[in-house]
């Protein structure tokens, strides 16, 4: 937990604080603000980064009385583990075929989680579809750019699921300039957008991804009518 990059220096600590502390009711900010220098706004930002990250849930349970408790449920692993360190050899000793180069990448790709590579391809279809005097990559390494996406895979959809969205956007939005600032890694993915986004999605790729320019290239042939010019001549128009 400590070496997860998804978490500030402030989350890990509360973290470590409440994993030493198993009996605190981590519902009462006011008690855990009283056991540091931080405030009650700051564990709460803290908390929502823990329960982002997959390592804090809330439940509610009846008390006797009647009442609803809120109860905070602390975890050392994260339910969301999508950051493992992404580790792989640099030099691999193989007798098959397969260049050293070509399986050192490919066991990159395979060491890396969902996330980080559904944002290596988001930053490989924007610098590809847009031209950008400089782009600047979308990092996986901060929570919030990476919240929509473990949310999405988290609600049982697959990393072809959300690749497959980009693909199908890139490839109908791509160069539209009124476009570029919602191809990012929270719009096509939030809960709002990603249902349509996917039904739109699987039926472009079953349709056999036509994009859209080769779709106005085909409505501009459909549409022409070599008459005209026939009519042209002969002073019909």
């Amino acid at each position: 937990m400590l070496d997860d990059p998804r978490l500030s220096f402030r989350a890990k600590g509360l973290l470590a604080y409440l994993l030493a502390h198993p009996g605190l009711d981590v519902s009462d900010k006011k008690l855990l603000s009283s056991a540091s220098l931080e405030g009650m706004d700051a564990i709460q930002t803290a908390l929502q980064e823990l329960e982002e990250a997959g390592y804090f849930r809330e439940i509610r349970e009846a008390a006797e009385d009647g009442s609803v408790r809120r109860l905070g449920v602390i975890s050392p692993v994260s339910r969301f583990p999508v950051l493992a360190g992404q580790q792989f050899t640099a030099e691999i000793e193989s007798t098959d075929a397969e260049p050293t180069s070509s399986k050192a990448v490919r066991t990159k790709a395979e060491s890396m989680s969902p996330a980080q590579r559904i944002v290596d391809r988001l930053n490989e279809l924007r610098k590809a579809a847009w031209d950008w005097a400089r782009y600047t990559p979308i990092s996986a390494k901060y929570a919030k750019n990476v919240e929509h996406i473990n949310g999405r895979l988290a609600d049982g959809y697959s990393e072809d699921d959300l690749l497959l969205v980009l693909e199908y956007l890139a490839g109908v939005d791509g160069g539209k300039e009124e476009s570029r600032k919602y191809f990012d890694c929270v719009t096509p993915f939030n809960t709002k957008n990603f249902e349509r986004n996917v039904a739109m999605a699987r039926d472009w790729d079953a349709r056999g991804r036509v994009s859209s320019k080769t779709r106005e290239r085909q409505h501009l042939e459909q549409s022409h009518d070599p008459s005209i010019y026939d009519q042209g001549r002969r002073g019909g128009l």
